[in-house]
């Protein structure tokens, strides 16, 4: 009911703040039509049941709307997709959804500038991996199979930026918590950290209790709050961050309470609730250019949160009343969890020639301090990025690749593509999405998730 409310509140608002800005100034309509088709590459060691097939076909519209004033100092923006996929990724029920990814209002002046309504931030100087860039979740069905930007999802909030010469300090306000949204139980995409605890479930058919999204309330003290302080100095470009709110990714509060009689007649004596947690995050990032040459750094520290421990999988290998009881009766006294602090750091180098060559290295390392025990979250990452882009054909023909190697756990990812502008609105790209390494790793956990791909999009 909250969310509704907000919802209707915030259209509201819009809907008369475009009225007045199209009285007095200027509308522009833009966006795209896109298609994305993806083939899955059929590997000697999979399961029989998985072979060449289309996984999916993503066919979006985005339409952006853009409002101003005559003086510009009042704006509107509305981003909106449309998308239909008949590999049924959204819902077995439902091939189409759609998608409000930004819907605000704005007054901007030369010292100070206040924005209100569903926002995507862009924090943070790093290439895809940004320890400061924590205000906005991400829709995770296809995890890194989409770029950031499709990944992003807007938050309702209100910012307010002072500004004076080369130095701002903004302000964020997030009343309505909105968590990441995570693949399903049977998507090729879930992540096996969370496959544990669905496992649970399915483990103990009639007998566990799961209770998911459990978001906090909306409430002034529940509120996610950020700030961050940005400037110039000389050629650097520093920004300095700080945030207190909830964890976009959930943890798994376990409860047991058992009896065999209690089992036999079909109670539910284990309890799996899905929590979000809050935390803080102090950090900030710097960037400067030598010539063809540019500089990152990017780093945070988060105050403790708790993580879950590791299930031995041999529990949930049970085929019968007994061995259930027999396996609750262990996990009974279980530790399930570890609360730790963390942190996570960036550093990488850009390098240009002209504009026909950019290459991009940059080492991502993020790690769970005070660490006892093993966990469901690995200790040390540690992401070797690279990025190549070449531009030919007076720029048309673009070739290149993304990829990562995690030095502790010896997965990887690669991505080489080449795309084709056949005209200023029309381009094309194909290519395929690698993945490798041992199962319980970020990347080697998809390792059958090899696809081939080909996008069309028309700008207009």
């Amino acid at each position: 009911m909250q969310r509704w409310v907000t919802l209707s509140f915030l259209i509201t608002c819009l809907c008369l703040f475009a009225a007045a800005t199209a009285w007095a100034g200027d509308i522009s309509l833009s966006g795209s039509l896109s298609n994305e088709s993806r083939l899955r590459l059929k590997q000697n060691d999979m399961p029989d049941e998985m072979d060449w097939d289309f996984t999916t076909v993503m066919t979006t519209a985005n339409f952006m709307l853009r409002a101003r004033d005559e003086e510009r100092r009042g704006r509107l923006f509305v981003d909106l997709d449309l998308r239909y996929d008949p590999t049924g990724v959204f819902d077995e029920t439902q091939d189409m959804e759609w998608r409000l990814r930004e819907a605000y209002g704005g007054f901007y002046s030369e010292y100070a500038s206040f924005e209100i309504g569903k926002i995507i931030y862009a924090w943070g100087m790093a290439d895809e991996f940004n320890p400061t860039d924590l205000l906005n979740p991400e829709d995770l069905r296809w995890v890194m199979s989409m770029g950031k930007r499709e990944r992003k999802l807007g938050v309702f909030s209100s910012n307010l930026t002072l500004s004076y010469g080369d130095f701002s300090l903004q302000g964020v306000l997030m009343p309505l918590f909105e968590p990441n949204i995570l693949p399903d139980a049977d998507s090729d995409w879930l992540p096996w950290e969370l496959g544990l605890f669905y496992g649970l479930v399915d483990a103990f058919p009639g007998f566990v209790d799961f209770q998911a999204q459990h978001v906090p309330d909306m409430s002034i003290q529940n509120a996610d709050r950020a700030a961050r302080f940005r400037g110039m100095v000389g050629p650097v470009d520093f920004s300095l961050v700080w945030f207190d709110g909830f964890d976009d990714l959930p943890f798994y509060k376990v409860k047991i309470d058992i009896d065999a009689e209690g089992l036999v007649t079909g109670a539910k004596p284990l309890t799996l609730r899905e929590s979000y947690q809050r935390y803080q995050a102090y950090g900030g990032s710097l960037a400067f250019t030598a010539g063809s040459f540019s500089f990152r750094t990017e780093g945070a520290y988060y105050t403790p949160r708790q993580y879950n421990a590791g299930i031995d999988p041999s529990f949930l290998l049970v085929d019968d009343v007994i061995a259930a009881y027999q396996a609750l009766m262990q996990l009974r006294d279980y530790d399930w969890y570890v609360e730790s602090p963390a942190y996570s750091v960036v550093g990488g180098v850009d390098w240009r020639d002209g504009t026909w060559l950019y290459v991009n290295l940059q080492y991502a390392h993020s790690q769970i301090l005070e660490y006892e025990k093993a966990n469901i979250y690995n200790e040390y990452e540690g992401n070797v990025t690279a990025k190549l882009q070449t531009l030919w054909l007076d720029e048309d023909l673009e070739a290149g690749f993304d990829s990562a190697y995690n030095v502790y756990h010896n997965d990887w990812y690669m991505r080489p593509y080449v795309g084709y502008r056949w005209t200023v609105a029309l381009k094309t790209e194909a290519g395929v999405r690698l993945f490798g390494g041992e199962p319980e790793t970020r990347f080697g956990d998809y390792n059958y998730n090899d696809f081939a791909y080909l996008n069309l999009e028309y700008g207009f």
